[in-house]
């Protein structure tokens, strides 16, 4: 594990939600939804509020001259997390893709001006013994080129529910990024919370496949390529 990377927590083997707080952590400029079905919290700082707007700002015109999907999906965000007894608890609250895109390259920023929102990812093994990665296409709006773990991707805004599950989210992106689905998984276990690029928590599940590595290769290849997340599967 490189620089990039900070393990977080580890020595657990369940994940639970301690807390929800549907209150939407952002600049109230980048919303886009109803504050009074929500509420919302500002940044601490006002002037982190502004610079988040602006980076928003240059990051839409650089995906529109790009071609690049640049929408402001609702995702959740870390706000704490304890590990107690095999168990790994986290308090959770809404924030936006937008919100993120304007702390993520700025790891100085406390804790309170980071949007830092929970992000899933698989060690996907197959059965002769290969771990799966994927280097992001042009459809990624960022770090494109880059290889990454498949089933990465952000876990979505719970909306009230405290029974969605990250794990959820690992079987959605394993089906959007490689085409597996859910009985082509053996095993999937959660192994570490890891603090990812840019401060971006990741939880890490381990997952284990009953298929060979050209027969994961295959199913990504029947996925349209126009619709393919990754331009290459190693």
């Amino acid at each position: 594990m490189n620089d990039d990377y900070e393990v977080l927590a580890q020595g657990f083997d369940q994940v639970d939600i301690l807390d929800y707080d549907p209150t939407i952590w952002s600049p109230e400029e980048i919303v886009e939804r109803d504050p009074e079905s929500y509420g919302i919290e500002d940044p601490a700082d006002s002037e982190v509020s502004e610079e988040i707007v602006e980076k928003v700002e240059e990051a839409k015109r650089s995906a529109e001259e790009s071609g690049a999907e640049f929408y402001n999906g609702p995702l959740v965000r870390v706000r704490d997390f304890e590990v107690d007894n095999g168990i790994l608890g986290l308090k959770l609250q809404n924030t936006n893709y937008f919100s993120h895109s304007g702390t993520r390259e700025r790891p100085e920023l406390r804790k309170e001006n980071r949007a830092d929102p929970l992000s899933v990812g698989a060690l996907l093994t197959t059965s002769d013994g290969r771990t799966v990665l994927g280097e992001k296409s042009g459809l990624v709006e960022y770090e494109e080129g880059e290889y990454q773990l498949p089933g990465a991707g952000f876990v979505e805004e719970i909306e009230g529910s405290l029974d969605s599950e990250p794990e959820d989210s690992i079987y959605r992106e394993l089906n959007e990024e490689v085409n597996l689905n859910s009985e082509d998984l053996e095993s999937i276990e959660p192994e570490a919370l890891i603090g990812a690029v840019h401060r971006q928590p990741m939880l890490v599940y381990n997952a284990e496949t009953g298929l060979e590595s050209e027969e994961v290769a295959e199913r990504w290849r029947w996925i349209d390529e126009a619709d393919r997340e990754f331009s290459e599967l190693i």
